[in-house]
């Protein structure tokens, strides 16, 4: 089996550079040109990556069609191509539905939508997958946590969850920041705030549902420098200012 990327910005250089990096694939992978850049340095890197000029190129020559071109750019690009039965698609982009999509690339049947993140070429990192595909599942399962989902109107929320990911690495760096601003080094200080934050997510990881919900409850001390920040921002409304903007989100990208 062959696997191809339509449209080669980031997204799609974080997936193929995960399944090549985690042997998730061992097949050839065709990319499309554009962008010229990263397609070429992803052939350069990794001898099963081979640039392909032309989008429908791509599509006579393999099974699985990944697209990952922008949203609003999406129909415009299937339009131009013909797909035939036994094919996959799998959209990255947001918005765009499945019955948008089938109807695009008929005759083509076995249409999915993904949510990667940038982690997933380290092998971590959700993947959600709709509607469930075992095949689709086993191909991705190694560079991230798949999550089949069965409704698309869970898809679209978790498509507006992803939207957390910048907001959290901002946390980050602004706590390496505060450190820097008590003149702690820049690099003690980015490994110390890294570390902090890599470590509770590790430990949250296996929680069960409850257990996540009290988690920040259960690690208070009395008066102590956990319950201070705590209270600080939820007195300052953050947690709730959280909700309202994926809520936000959550209106723009439902379908």
């Amino acid at each position: 089996m062959k696997l191809g990327f339509i449209g080669t910005g980031a997204i799609t250089g974080h997936v193929v550079t995960g399944l090549v990096r985690h042997d998730a694939f061992e097949g050839e992978i065709l990319v499309s040109e554009r962008s010229k850049g990263r397609s070429s340095r992803l052939a350069a890197k990794y001898r099963s990556v081979r640039v392909e000029p032309e989008n429908q190129g791509i599509v006579d020559q393999v099974d699985m069609v990944f697209l990952g071109v922008l949203p609003q750019q999406t129909l415009e690009v299937l339009d131009t191509l013909s797909f035939r039965e036994g094919q996959t698609l799998v959209s990255m982009a947001a918005i765009v539905s499945v019955d948008e999509l089938a109807h695009a690339v008929h005759p083509a049947s076995a249409i999915h939508r993904i949510i990667p993140m940038p982690p997933n070429e380290m092998g971590v990192g959700p993947i959600p997958v709709y509607p469930p595909s075992p095949e689709l599942e086993s191909l991705l399962s190694r560079i991230g946590t798949v999550i089949p989902v069965h409704e698309e109107q869970h898809f679209s929320t978790f498509s507006a969850s992803s939207g957390i990911m910048a907001t959290f690495y901002e946390l980050v760096a602004t706590n390496a920041r505060w450190m820097q601003s008590k003149g702690i080094p820049a690099e003690a200080a980015t490994r110390y705030s890294t570390a902090v934050f890599h470590s509770l997510a590790t430990r949250s990881r296996e929680l069960s549902p409850e257990e996540l919900q009290d988690l920040s409850t259960d690690c208070l001390t009395a008066g102590g420098l956990n319950e201070q920040l705590l209270k600080k921002t939820k007195e300052e409304g953050w947690y709730d200012e959280l909700q309202a903007g994926l809520e936000q989100i959550h209106e723009r990208v439902f379908r």
